[in-house]
């Protein structure tokens, strides 16, 4: 599986329509999964949602895609690839089902939008993402302009099936311009993709997965523009990265009936060597909410629903942890969960990590001065060939702490920072075993609160050092 696409809570249930190549667990000719959750943790999947039609605009693929509810009519608008000799050619389809998302009937006549308009790669244009607007309907979709450069596009339709093109919605020339801290990397793309708009108590967001520009490497990162949506424009404020990483992609947002918005990410990895043996690929990550803080900085944190994963937490004493003299536990297998509280004293650097049966797996390293929070994950192949860490400068706490909140299932991680910043790493599968996590300082010391567990995995395995 890859990209979530078709987000949307119908009848009492969230649903997840997701890429998905059901004949291997690699890239292929993408169909539409389907599964569905009263609770956002445990999922029930569902059969095939849309499958590529042999005769029809979406041969090659039913690509990513959104969920509207149209007068009670669920709809699915999704994009529809065509080889046609060496050109991949990208239109936009449309689906309906009447039996509660179960089945999905094809609209007769072929895509809403036949093609990229003028100065836009017919195979850079792609990924619908609809909403209300009025009395009618708006949609963004990514492209990549005819020179290689990323931008979202706006279009509006009185009826979801007559649409009119309205232009660029941002572009990467107008991000440029509009943010003289933006590091120019952070965005320079052949083509923007996933666009997802977040109206947020405060601000605006559109989120944006980022196409790198090196031969065969994909995907890359996610960014999120926040500003303001005016007339056919965004006007962008600041830039920020969605998400520390290193493994988090093409996320896509559903507004909870309690107005939350909600935020799934394509946990991605490499294609399977050679001889390999594994049956699948893929994972979404937990859901996080999203929000904008007092001072207009997004707010990511995982949602409420995934502490219904708590058994009660088991205290573990912390202390002065001086250089040399680390923190360290082992655990037992299966899923873990922690949560730390550090104050530094003198540390210049605080570093947890964390060991599988086989050796290092990961490690989280935060330089006090600075407040510069890093990720790595350490032995392992480069995930579609991106580098195996992001850092990011923490905005500073209340009381000068940094706290962690780290969660360990089978070979995911995935970390909260201060309750603002969120991570995921996608580890060795031997990181499912019994695992070890070690708190040092370097240079200097830092207190350690208590520590809190709680997990199938708590127990420990040997008392360590303290």
């Amino acid at each position: 599986m890859n990209d979530p696409n078709g987000l949307g809570f119908h009848a009492g249930r969230f649903h997840a329509f997701y890429q998905h190549q059901p004949d291997g667990p690699r890239w292929g000719r993408m169909h539409w999964g389907h599964a569905t959750s009263r609770d956002l943790v445990t999922w029930e999947h569902l059969p095939l949602a849309l499958s590529p039609d042999d005769d029809g605009p979406d041969a090659d693929g039913c690509w990513s895609g959104c969920l509207v509810e149209d007068g009670g009519t669920p709809t699915i608008l999704y994009t529809g690839v065509r080889q046609e000799g060496r050109l991949r050619r990208a239109s936009i389809c449309l689906a309906t089902s009447r039996d509660d998302l179960r089945t999905w009937e094809k609209a007769r006549g072929g895509p809403v939008i036949g093609g990229a308009p003028a100065g836009i790669r017919p195979d850079a244009f792609r990924d619908p993402f609809v909403w209300r607007d009025g009395d009618g309907w708006a949609m963004i979709l990514g492209a990549g302009t005819t020179r290689y450069r990323g931008a979202v596009l706006l279009y509006h339709s009185p009826d979801l099936r007559t649409w009119q093109f309205e232009g660029p919605l941002l572009t990467t020339e107008a991000a440029i311009a509009a943010d003289p801290a933006l590091v120019v990397d952070e965005i320079d793309s052949p083509c923007w993709e996933c666009p997802q708009l977040v109206r947020l108590d405060g601000a605006d967001v559109l989120v944006v997965s980022i196409v790198d520009r090196a031969p065969r490497v994909r995907p890359a990162h996610v960014v999120a523009f926040v500003g303001e949506l005016t007339g056919n424009r965004f006007h962008v404020h600041h830039t920020e990265r969605v998400g520390l990483g290193p493994d988090l992609y093409a996320p896509a947002v559903v507004v909870a009936p309690d107005d939350r918005r909600l935020l799934f990410g394509w946990i991605p990895e490499d294609p399977p060597a050679r001889g390999s043996r594994r049956t699948w690929a893929g994972a979404l990550t937990f859901p996080r909410v999203l929000s904008i803080d007092p001072d207009g900085q997004l707010r990511i944190d995982l949602a409420a629903e995934v502490d219904r994963f708590d058994a009660p937490a088991v205290r573990l004493a912390g202390g002065t942890i001086r250089d040399g003299a680390p923190w360290t536990r082992e655990f037992h297998e299966g899923w873990l969960e922690l949560r730390l509280s550090m104050l530094p004293q003198g540390a210049a650097s605080i570093r947890l990590d964390v060991l599988g049966s086989d050796g290092p797996v990961a490690e989280v390293r935060y330089e006090t001065q600075h407040r510069r929070l890093a990720v790595y994950r350490i032995g392992v192949v480069r995930v579609a060939g991106r580098e195996a860490h992001r850092a990011t400068t923490l905005p500073p706490g209340p009381d000068g702490r940094l706290r962690l909140r780290l969660i360990l299932d089978g070979s995911v991680m995935e970390l909260v920072a201060n309750d603002r910043v969120t991570a995921t790493a996608r580890l060795p599968r031997a990181a499912a075993g019994p695992r070890t996590i070690t708190c040092s300082a370097i240079g200097g010391a830092f207190h350690l609160d208590d520590v809190e567990v709680s997990g199938p995995g708590s127990g420990i395995v040997a008392p360590g050092a303290s």
